[in-house]
């Protein structure tokens, strides 16, 4: 007799990622600190003492969905395959596509994550650690388009202002619905066309 049963592994990793797109939804809809673990397990269909043993908080949670989301919406294996291949159009692109990734409830979510940094140690925590990484892939960017294996200062400080441009495109979408694509690309490329002089 076979067993058609999933291991035990991947049961686990299905009911993990429930709970996680519960949470993400719960979170967009009533805020992190709005909502409970209760709450979560409930629209899971998890058990309390399961969702428990799974993630031991709410951090916990949030952890694993910031950094899927940082994971898709980064795509750092196309902007390190243009880098290695000294692909200045691809860079290009990729620097241009980063702002414009419009993802409703992702964008709630970050702004989410963000007001919940300002009280929660953890959580601002999560929120550094991302920026970080963020902020080092688009020094990166900047540095492969001036012809730089390096990262200096002046491509940190253009990574800067590109997060500043990214930031307040996430903010007007989200909180005034306003298409800002076309102004956020021309800032970008303003950026990017100061890089490549």
């Amino acid at each position: 007799m076979t067993n058609t049963k999933r291991p035990a592994s991947a049961r686990a990793e299905l009911r993990r990622d429930a709970i996680k797109e519960a949470a993400r939804r719960l979170f967009v809809e009533h805020g992190f600190h709005a909502t409970g673990i209760a709450a979560i397990a409930k629209e899971s269909g998890v058990a309390t003492q399961q969702l428990y043993r799974d993630f031991s908080s709410k951090e916990d949670i949030i952890a694993e969905i910031v950094t899927a989301n940082c994971e898709r919406i980064a795509d750092q294996d196309r902007l390190n395959a243009a880098l290695i291949e000294k692909d200045r159009a691809g860079i290009m692109a990729w620097l241009v596509s980063t702002p414009s990734r419009k993802d409703d409830t992702g964008d709630r979510l970050f702004l989410e994550v963000a007001a919940e940094a300002a009280r929660n140690e953890r959580i601002r925590a999560i929120y550094l650690d991302v920026r970080a990484q963020a902020f080092a892939n688009i020094s990166r960017a900047f540095a492969g388009l001036m012809g730089s294996d390096a990262v200096s200062d002046e491509h940190r400080a253009l990574a800067q202002a590109f997060m500043l441009i990214e930031l307040g495109s996430v903010c007007a979408r989200t909180l005034l619905d306003d298409p800002v694509q076309p102004a956020s690309q021309r800032l970008i490329e303003c950026l990017v066309g100061g890089a490549n002089t």
